[in-house]
């Protein structure tokens, strides 16, 4: 039998890989297709970090009691995690995508793409040409665009993804509790 104290660890870390595998599970629902590398992947549904920090925040709740003051610090910790998932993680994503794009229609002036048909991201796992979107006008790539890598766009979280880790987190540390 574990000590009660080693719930603490165990629980937050099973709430996390229990989030990464249902990354997948919930895309073959949802795509019917299966995607085993969104398991190592940063966002997508539910928010694995946002499972561990909740997960964390419960078992210490549960084990220690609501008056101990370093729950106070995991809430305050677990609240930043989430903000930062669904907030600055989110926008930065965005912000790949639109450089993602803007690259292409570069690379599309000069040459670089096939057909000079720019890439479109049709859902969070599907890049693909779309004919009649032009790409923007430029004179020349610079030498810079040649071998620019491309960005992940996938590296935040909606809202909802978030609040789909919050719940494994809490139904993790009750089930582990």
């Amino acid at each position: 039998m574990l000590r009660d104290s080693a719930y603490i660890w165990i629980g937050p870390l099973v709430a996390m890989v229990v989030a990464q595998v249902l990354k997948p599970l919930l895309i073959m629902l949802r795509l019917r297709r299966f995607d085993w590398a969104r398991m190592r992947q940063s966002g997508g549904m539910p928010s694995s970090h946002t499972a561990l920090v909740v997960a964390l925040v419960a078992e210490l709740w549960l084990r220690q009691g609501g008056r101990n003051p370093i729950l106070g610090i995991a809430i305050f910790i677990a609240l930043i995690v989430m903000y930062d998932a669904a907030g600055v993680r989110w926008q930065t994503g965005r912000q790949a995508a639109v450089l993602n794009r803007l690259l292409n229609d570069l690379r599309g002036q000069a040459g670089h793409t096939q057909a000079n048909v720019p890439l479109v991201q049709t859902d969070e796992n599907t890049t693909h040409r779309v004919k009649g979107l032009q790409p923007l006008p430029v004179a020349k790539a610079p030498w810079f665009l040649v071998d620019w890598p491309v960005l992940n766009e996938q590296i935040g979280h909606k809202p909802i993804e978030v609040l789909g880790g919050f719940v494994v987190g809490i139904v993790v540390a009750l089930y582990l509790h």
